[in-house]
């Protein structure tokens, strides 16, 4: 259903396709006439090699495939994420592509290209937004839809549809499932009529889709299924079920046919096995960077937490990761030796158990630094829910046991939020956000936004 047509479809795929060599050619020409970089050695030296206009494009379309680029979003924010993502896919193939086939293709060349290319398909994509409105009466011709009412909650299935209007979803009105049904959307939707003249409206209206608005389905609504879809069997009109199982699922309800079965699934994995990969992969290349990174910083910190208070060098706690499994949690220790009967995360302004390094420390956030170890033997992620200590999860409700179904991280949503400001029972919605809503481009966003809190120094302590 939530999907631009065809003809729509291949009007963005070959725009892309004329940016992408728009921008190799382009990226030829600023790279010959703006005197800045080494001088080529040939005349012919900065001409785009003719292979590249063929996997140029290639390489754009799947990484923008991959990245949902075609898929319709509900906001302008979320397109231009969608296309920044695959951009930045796409450019990574590229240049290994050319690492690969053309070696001695100019790096600067490159970079205009590929800025070029951005800019590009950003701007396209900001003009389609400026006339969507002609665009959907053109090339994206509207599917109309019509909801047939068996509850109350048709207004609120039509306000989830309506911010998809670029994606040609246009809700018509609504559909009586009986002349006796009392109408709950008579004020914020048309009433078209009822089932009884179910073909006559369907003509009438020129509708494209039916949705049935079902709560749940007991044999009424069972009924009332099977008698719409034969009514409508000589139509050309696609007929769905709009279940409600927000009181069940466990995320988000999913279906699927097995051998002419329809399976609903209440609770699957979050992660599919291609995200688990990518986030694995991206949790060790980071780990590793930091560490490298970071390892003249873990003497100086080991010296300074020596001379600055008798005790361990690093603290280790009980916390459960993913799938409530427990592990060992590494920190570097910023209170007085002996203060871990109460929990360490539980951070307060002026606690007298911080000694002084451990507040500069705590200030820096570099007392997590040894979490990275953590990361590397698979234990936590970089992005993910704060790991929590065992004596609290004893007291967790069901709902607040779904933060587990994802790798514990090192920073997460809530802290790129509020990080220690927040109070600490807002802290699972916003990990429940993050696990709803995960994708490895949020993952990079958390990253940067964490970087840039630690820099300004908001909210820790």
């Amino acid at each position: 259903m939530l999907r631009y047509n065809l003809r729509y479809q291949l009007f963005l795929i070959l725009s892309d396709i004329g940016i992408v060599i728009g921008a190799l050619a382009f990226s030829s020409f600023l790279r010959i006439h703006i005197d800045v970089g080494a001088e080529p050695l040939t005349s012919s030296a900065f001409l785009t090699p003719r292979a590249l206009f063929g996997i140029a494009p290639l390489l754009w379309l799947f990484a923008f495939h991959q990245a949902g680029v075609y898929r319709p979003g509900d906001r302008a924010r979320a397109v231009v994420r969608r296309v920044i993502a695959g951009h930045l896919l796409a450019s990574l193939l590229f240049l290994g592509a050319l690492y690969v086939t053309y070696r001695d293709y100019s790096r600067l060349q490159a970079f205009y290209f590929l800025v070029v290319a951005l800019i590009g398909t950003l701007s396209f994509r900001a003009l389609l937004s400026a006339a969507g409105g002609r665009l959907r009466h053109t090339i994206n011709t509207p599917r109309r839809i019509a909801i047939v009412e068996t509850g109350s909650s048709a207004v609120h299935l039509a306000a989830r549809i309506t911010p998809f209007a670029d994606a040609g979803l246009l809700v018509v009105g609504i559909i009586r499932a009986s002349k006796r049904a009392e109408n709950a959307s008579a004020d914020a939707l048309s009433v078209l009529g009822t089932i009884d003249d179910l073909p006559d409206l369907v003509t009438r209206h020129a509708i494209d889709e039916i949705l049935i608005d079902a709560q749940w389905l007991d044999p009424a609504i069972a009924g009332l299924v099977a008698h719409i879809t034969q009514t409508l069997e000589p139509y050309p009109i696609n007929i769905r079920l709009a279940h409600d199982y927000s009181d069940l699922a466990y995320f988000r309800a999913t279906s699927e046919d097995f051998n002419g079965v329809t399976l609903i699934s209440l609770r699957e994995a979050i992660l599919s096995p291609l995200q688990r990969i990518l986030k694995r992969l991206f949790d060790l290349a980071f780990a590793l960077l930091a560490l490298m990174i970071s390892a003249p910083l873990w003497v100086i910190i080991a010296l300074a937490i020596r001379l600055d208070s008798p005790g361990a060098i690093i603290f280790q706690q009980r916390r459960i990761g993913q799938h409530g499994k427990p592990f060992t949690i590494y920190k570097f220790r910023t209170m007085i030796d002996g203060a871990d009967g109460t929990p360490h995360d539980m951070k307060t302004v002026d606690d007298p158990r911080v000694t002084p390094v451990g507040r500069i420390l705590r200030r820096t956030s570099l007392d997590e630094l040894p979490q990275f170890i953590n990361v590397l033997r698979g234990e936590m992620s970089i992005v993910g829910p704060r790991p929590e200590q065992a004596h609290l999860v004893e007291r967790y409700e069901s709902w607040q046991r779904k933060r587990f179904e994802v790798p514990q991280g090192i920073t997460g949503w809530w802290q790129v939020s509020g990080r220690a400001d927040k109070p600490m029972n807002q802290h699972t919605e916003d990990d429940l956000f993050y696990v709803q809503h995960y994708s490895l481009w949020l993952d990079v966003q958390i990253v940067f936004r964490t970087i840039w809190a630690l820099i300004t120094g908001r909210g820790a302590y």
